[in-house]
């Protein structure tokens, strides 16, 4: 065999070694990402039962209950979030449902989670963690984004993801900005988070 076919007959074995390289990179890549997130969020657990055993605050009285609209999360989206702070406690729960109301890639997503406040009167550091639902229906792939809040293809599972950011109480608001970074089987997606909402008792 002589010629240009020859020489692309020898070439194919290189070509199938690069390939199965760069499959195995990106592979080991995702592993450490996942494992890394992992880790992250067992040492915010950890992080959040010392907290809770061994700091104890005095906050200011504030209404127990909020309704906020929320923009993020660990997906471009928005969401409606019930949450409920126990009286005279640093921490407290919440449950939110939410959709990107997009045409060609459609996200559905709901969960409920828990959070840890530090401070003192009416501003915190807010840390939690949430287990959510997520459904993203792929319609045309011609459309895909930046998976930089969700995944940009079809979906459906359940995931964790934490939360790290500022809230607020005003006289009868709410208002929280911060990251929300989610782990799914395929790596994490960074996310993030701003919502203003009503309490109330």
């Amino acid at each position: 065999m002589t010629g240009p076919w020859r020489t692309s007959y020898l070439q194919a074995p290189a070509l199938v070694l690069a390939a199965n390289y760069k499959i195995s990179a990106h592979r080991q890549a995702l592993t450490l990402s996942t494992t890394f997130m992992k880790h992250t969020i067992t040492s915010i657990f950890f992080f959040l039962f010392c907290l809770t055993v061994c700091n104890a605050q005095t906050i200011d009285k504030v209404k127990s209950n909020a309704l906020s609209l929320e923009l993020g999360k660990t997906g471009l989206i928005y969401n409606l979030t019930f949450d409920h702070k126990f009286q005279a406690k640093n921490f407290g729960v919440r449950v939110d449902i939410g959709s990107n109301f997009s045409k060609y890639l459609p996200l559905f997503s709901t969960g409920a989670g828990g959070y840890y406040l530090i401070g003192k009167r009416k501003s915190f550091l807010e840390l939690g963690a949430d287990i959510n639902y997520l459904n993203v229906d792929e319609v045309s792939n011609d459309q895909r984004g930046v998976n930089l809040f969700y995944p940009n293809y079809s979906i459906k599972t359940y995931h964790a993801s934490m939360n790290i950011g500022y809230r607020t109480y005003g006289k009868r608001s709410l208002f929280r900005i911060g990251v929300s970074p989610g782990l799914f089987k395929n790596g994490f997606i960074p996310g993030g988070y701003i919502s203003y909402g009503l309490t109330f008792y």
